[in-house]
């Protein structure tokens, strides 16, 4: 990313101006996609400290210099909030940064703003708005205005699609990268839980992991190195990453009658079967596998939730009870400040209000989560070890990177193409836990060879095709 900057002309203050001009006259401009809450008042400062640091011989590496945003859920000391999205999270700045934090900043990025998420992350309401926040109001999806947008880490996918930044950091616990960078069109690298610090992370569920959102392969495998203070994401990224590879995929069944007349499911079908094609034409061995869910039952889904929902509660208010400076300082009071503060159109916080009103144990808790975990690992690592395969690849609309969050295992959304109302689609591949280098290279080779990736048009408009 800061390769450029070895060039006189090119320094860090002059890309986290542009960055932040962009931000100002697109991003918040009458067609940007409102991706930002806020920007950092002392990134030119910093950039002007980076390049003093390459003036006199130092260079920290791939990141130095280099513009990048964050979701409103990474702590960061100085004048910037860290609210999940939330008016009532608003207060005093957070005391420290993120560990995650640090390592970015230890490797020499220069942090120009936090975007703008589905508020809470996306467990204030029964009927979710991807997207939206009531301290940032409603992100918009770069491609088609109208479109969807996904969530919950939804301003950080717009943020790169719209170019402000080339990295942006979010948090998944299901779907929450993965979905926002296929819909807006750029790659979206989801971790394996654990594999990345969230030490100083707003997160919600005991399998929220930190990821990535980038607009090529390369710079998701420098900053994942960043992030864990290694170098070994980048290493398979080679000409011939795909040779020999043997990568498993489940064929798209024939699209039924209603899901035939929606053109993102067309392409999402006709962009997959081609990219299985274009895959094994670089050298990659193609291994049909059978439906990776197929013997995951209702219970296990319903179990699944329940755990989920069961560990918000004394995740954030475990989080409120420490975080000094802020309005309220536990669930009951963040529901109630809401209820005061709610504006007109704005969504209800029925969810939230459910959530504050269970009454589930730490060892009910811990039983749920013991009961489904190796079911949806699983699911995963059973056809990796019977059909020797280095990775799974997927078309977006099979939904798989819904079982492979709830194991806790890495996934990677990667560009495929458009459809013919201008939305982007995309491939889904993933493995078992820590395997992030074997996807990042498998990935490159398909970026390398389809070159599917493409601007965003800022058209008008709702296409036919919406939610995840």
């Amino acid at each position: 990313m800061s390769s450029g900057m070895s060039q006189t002309t090119v320094t860090s203050e002059s890309l986290v101006k542009d960055s932040l001009k962009s931000i100002a006259n697109i991003d918040q401009g009458l067609q940007g996609g409102n991706a930002f809450l806020e920007v950092n008042p002392d990134a030119r400062e910093q950039a002007r400290a980076r390049d003093l640091e390459r003036t006199n011989g130092t260079v920290r590496g791939f990141l130095h210099g280099v513009p990048i945003a964050l979701k409103d859920v990474f702590e960061t000391s100085g004048k910037m909030q860290t609210s999940a999205g939330s008016r009532a999270l608003v207060g005093s700045p957070a005391q420290k940064n993120a560990r995650v934090v640090d390592n970015l900043l230890n490797a020499g990025a220069v942090i120009v703003g936090k975007t703008n998420m589905s508020e809470l992350s996306n467990f204030r309401s029964d009927v979710p708005v991807d997207g939206w926040s009531s301290r940032g109001g409603q992100t918009l999806n770069p491609h088609r205005l109208g479109g969807q947008v996904a969530g919950s880490s939804s301003g950080s996918a717009v943020a790169v699609a719209q170019g402000h930044v080339p990295l942006a950091l979010g948090v998944e616990t299901n779907g929450s990268i993965i979905s926002p960078a296929a819909f807006n069109g750029v790659f979206g690298l989801k971790t394996t839980v654990g594999l990345v610090s969230t030490e100083g992370v707003m997160t919600s569920s005991r399998l929220d992991s930190v990821g990535t959102f980038t607009r090529n392969v390369r710079d998701a495998a420098e900053a994942l190195n960043a992030m864990t203070q290694t170098t070994v994401y980048t290493a398979g990224l080679k000409p011939d990453a795909l040779q020999g590879k043997r990568i498993g995929y489940t064929p798209v069944p024939e699209l039924t009658q209603e899901d035939a007349k929606d053109p993102a499911k067309r392409a999402d079908k006709k962009h997959f079967e081609d990219a299985i094609q274009l895959l094994a034409s670089k050298g990659a061995v193609m291994v049909p596998i059978g439906a990776l869910d197929a013997d995951v039952s209702k219970q296990t889904y319903d179990q699944y939730n329940d755990a989920l929902l069961a560990g918000v509660k004394p995740r954030l208010e475990a989080y409120l009870a420490t975080r000094e400076g802020l309005p309220v300082k536990s669930l009951s009071e963040l529901i109630a400040f809401n209820e005061r503060d709610r504006r007109p159109g704005e969504p209800d916080q029925d969810l939230l209000s459910f959530i504050d009103s269970l009454q589930v144990t730490d060892e009910q808790r811990e039983a749920l989560w013991a009961s489904v975990l190796p079911t949806f690992r699983d699911t995963l690592d059973t056809p990796l070890n019977e059909h020797k395969l280095d990775a799974i690849v997927s078309n977006f609309y099979s939904h798989n990177y819904y079982g492979a969050a709830a194991a806790g295992y890495p996934g990677l959304s990667v560009p495929s193409g458009m459809d013919e109302e201008g939305m982007p689609t995309a491939l889904y591949f993933c493995g078992t836990g820590n395997s992030e280098a074997t996807l990042l290279s498998l990935a490159y080779g398909y970026e390398q060879a389809s070159q599917a990736i493409r601007e965003p048009a800022f058209e008008p408009g709702v296409p036919q095709s919406s939610g995840v």
